[in-house]
């Protein structure tokens, strides 16, 4: 919203949670909706209603895959309202399915990690005395998944372990994969962002490598540093023009140690976390997609310079992920600094609107203070 308002784009934010920190922010007006997976019908009427209060016909930009895949299983009857930023639903779907992104990625000869989709329990058991451990135990739909468990995945350490873990997803309705753990420490992954235009063709390329992630080993980026890795946009252009592929992506790899090959991990074919950060080195991309969207010209080619040691930080992930690795002898105090410099990105904090943070760092220390209270008291009710 940011990195339309700042364009003079108004814009509204629609959320299911009252306390969204982006309600505050100058530069959009916030407005409680049904939950697109609990009400989907609910929260496609929703957009119909505010569709026809809009003077003008809006641009949708979904900023998570619940939402994407709800609105465009309905494109037909949203489209008298809005304008679209992404393909069609079949397509989409292609890359948010894990299963059918890994079957694209096998089918086109693109490097990943070994991956298994059990169809039953007893091809789990087949299949669990021929993977190594620790292994992955990772959602076919993971936003749907993280709605039920809080977490993007689990951890096996054992056939039985693997076994467990499928039936408590099985028991939620999950279709489940199992996936080998790429060594590498955060420093290992790498994002490539871009907006894909309607003839598959890449607007304002940019990619990143994370120095700090949290949670670790397993979580999302909350450092990251500006990197120029050429490779990862030609191993992504040519999978996403095979699907006619239109919108903006976030592309994740890991640099595997043991052949230095990337190894293809996971797109999200929409808006993400860290998508400030490509603007601050000139690449607007929810800009770009307005702009497509309403059929204007894409401008390639950007004319200033930029300052490459500027990084994107999540303050409130990376103080967690810095601590343990303070503890762990692994990041000096030093290090850890150069973190807070004014002139990096920061994934909520900004000078020119600094509500937003300040509502977030609010609600954390209280549900710091209540965790507290809540060990106090369960200490106090084992003495």
């Amino acid at each position: 919203m940011r990195n339309l308002g700042r364009q003079g784009i108004p814009t509204i934010v629609l959320d299911a949670k009252k306390n969204q920190a982006a309600f505050s922010s100058k530069y959009t007006k916030g407005i409680v909706c049904p939950h697109p997976k609990c009400h989907e019908e609910e929260y496609i009427n929703f957009l119909v209603s505010i569709g026809e209060q809009l003077p003008l016909k809006g641009v949708l930009i979904p900023t998570g895959d619940t939402e994407t895949l709800a609105i465009l299983r309905h494109r037909k009857r949203l489209e008298q309202y809005y304008h679209f930023t992404m393909a069609e639903y079949e397509t989409v779907n292609t890359l948010i399915n894990k299963k059918r992104f890994y079957t694209l990625l096998e089918k086109q000869d693109v490097p990943h990690p070994t991956t298994f989709f059990p169809h039953d329990e007893n091809e789990v058991k087949t299949v669990s005395t021929s993977l190594s451990y620790p292994c992955i135990v990772k959602p076919v739909y993971p936003t749907y998944f993280r709605l039920d468990f809080h977490t993007k995945l689990f951890i096996a350490n054992s056939p039985k372990d693997l076994i467990m873990l499928y039936k408590k997803a099985h028991e939620k309705n999950h279709e489940m994969m199992f996936q080998e753990i790429i060594p590498g420490t955060a420093d290992s992954m790498f994002g490539y962002n871009a907006y894909y235009d309607q003839a598959s063709k890449p607007h304002g390329m940019f990619m990143y490598q994370r120095i700090r992630e949290w949670p670790q080993n397993f979580g999302n980026g909350c450092f990251l540093r500006h990197v120029k890795e050429p490779n990862l946009e030609h191993i992504t252009t040519p999978l996403l023009k095979s699907l006619h592929y239109y919108g903006v992506v976030d592309a994740e790899f890991k640099r595997d140690p043991r052949d230095g090959v990337f190894k293809f991990i996971e797109i999200n074919p929409r808006v993400w976390m860290q998508n400030s950060f490509p603007t601050r080195y000139g690449c607007n991309l929810p800009y770009l997609a307005y702009q497509d969207a309403l059929g204007n010209p894409l401008q390639d080619e950007v004319s200033h310079s930029f300052d490459e040691s500027v990084k994107w930080v999540y303050f409130f992930e990376d103080i967690q992920s810095s601590r343990v690795m303070m503890k762990k002898k692994e990041l000096s105090m030093h290090a850890w600094v150069q973190a807070y410099r004014f002139k990096n990105e920061h994934s909520v904090f900004a000078w020119d609107d600094p509500l937003p943070f300040l509502q977030l760092g609010a609600q954390s220390v209280k549900s710091l203070s209540s965790i507290i209270m809540s060990g106090t008291s369960e200490s106090k009710k084992h003495q």
